[in-house]
């Protein structure tokens, strides 16, 4: 059988059920011209809207509320950076009075669920201290990461404070490789961790990052490492982008449709999870791709000395204090996700006067 006759073979399968490891290694293999990509991509979204349907999630953001304690820092993150001007935006967190004022003020927007973002490798403490300032202030659903330095204790208070998913970013899963970029962090105990969140019957998410010098075969036993756990219901694509100043700021930019095409093959194997790819400026790529969820997409409150979004295309900044900006993206994602043929949850819809 050709090349190309098995391609089509095990898309048409894939049409109805999930697809091995061998076909999804295949696949990442074979889909490199623009008319294979589309057909994958085609057979993705087809897959997403008759399992999980035709709504595209837009997350909130509140952040930082922690400090990261990997020592030494991963080489590819902001931590990282040499540059004073990246990490001046780095050295303060949010006080439980900001996380309560930020919570109220994304809750208007009509968003449904927040990340408090802050380090998975950090202080539990803090987080549980910043979950319940979350708490106290509104009624959106929360998600957090968890990493190193987290206990099953403090895990249990979670979700007894009702957080709606934990995520444990693997980001690699392969341990040569995560020893490399991450020289500071400890692959088994974010796998005790997750397998720790699974057994708690608390929803699980995590993040595989594309283009850190792994493997098609390795991104095919990330995902199907994955398969074990019950409770896994949501996973963020990234692509890798240099930040200057760190160790790795030379690497190459790794092409986005990368991210794309992991989304669209993870779709094929988990049918009815959250899939999230790429970035906001990505958000018709990922809804091409199969995708229906992004982070950093929606409203965001952050410490006004932080970078990115300054740098944001679309982005709508308010400053609601002398420390922190609010960051409006729902207007420019709202238009590229119904630009995309998918709908937004319905509070944003009638927020943002979608017609229908």
């Amino acid at each position: 059988m050709s090349s190309t006759r098995q391609f089509e073979r095990i898309l048409r399968n894939a049409e109805n059920d999930e697809i091995t490891r061998e076909e999804a290694f295949f696949l990442f293999k074979e889909a490199k011209t623009y008319d294979k990509i589309l057909e994958l991509f085609k057979v993705a979204s087809r897959v997403r809207e008759d399992e999980v349907g035709a709504t595209f999630k837009l997350d909130g953001f509140i952040g930082p509320i922690s400090h990261c304690i990997s020592d030494p820092p991963c080489r590819y993150c902001w931590n990282s950076s040499n540059l004073s001007e990246i990490k001046s935006g780095l050295k303060d967190v949010l006080t439980s009075s900001e996380i309560s004022q930020s919570a109220k003020l994304i809750e208007e927007t009509g968003t449904n669920a927040v990340e408090l973002g802050g380090a998975s490798f950090t202080d539990e403490k803090s987080v549980i201290v910043a979950v319940k300032a979350f708490k106290d202030a509104c009624n959106l659903n929360i998600w957090l990461k968890a990493g190193p330095g987290f206990s099953e204790e403090g895990l249990k208070e979670l979700k007894k404070l009702e957080v709606d998913c934990i995520a444990v970013p693997l980001e690699v899963l392969k341990e040569e490789l995560f020893r490399k970029v991450k020289p500071g962090d400890n692959l088994s105990e974010r796998i005790e961790i997750i397998k720790t969140v699974d057994n708690l019957g608390l929803k699980l998410a995590t993040v595989l990052i594309c283009g850190l010098g792994e493997s098609y075969n390795d991104r095919v036993d990330h995902l199907f490492y994955l398969k074990q756990f019950k409770n896994f219901r949501y996973i963020a694509f990234t692509c890798f982008r240099p930040i200057p100043g760190t160790p790795m700021s030379n690497y190459p930019l790794i092409s986005p449709l990368e991210g794309a095409k992991t989304g669209a093959i993870a779709r094929l194997i988990f049918r009815d999870i959250d899939i999230h790819s790429g970035t906001y400026d990505q958000i018709p790529l990922c809804a091409l791709s199969g995708g229906n969820r992004m982070v950093h997409a929606g409203a965001s409150v952050v410490r006004r000395s932080g970078v990115w979004h300054t740098l944001t295309f679309g982005a709508e900044v308010k400053h609601i204090s002398d420390k922190l900006d609010f960051v409006n993206l729902l207007p420019t994602a709202v238009k590229f996700i119904t630009g995309a043929g998918m709908e937004v949850e319905p509070k944003i819809a009638d927020k943002y006067e979608v017609s229908k």
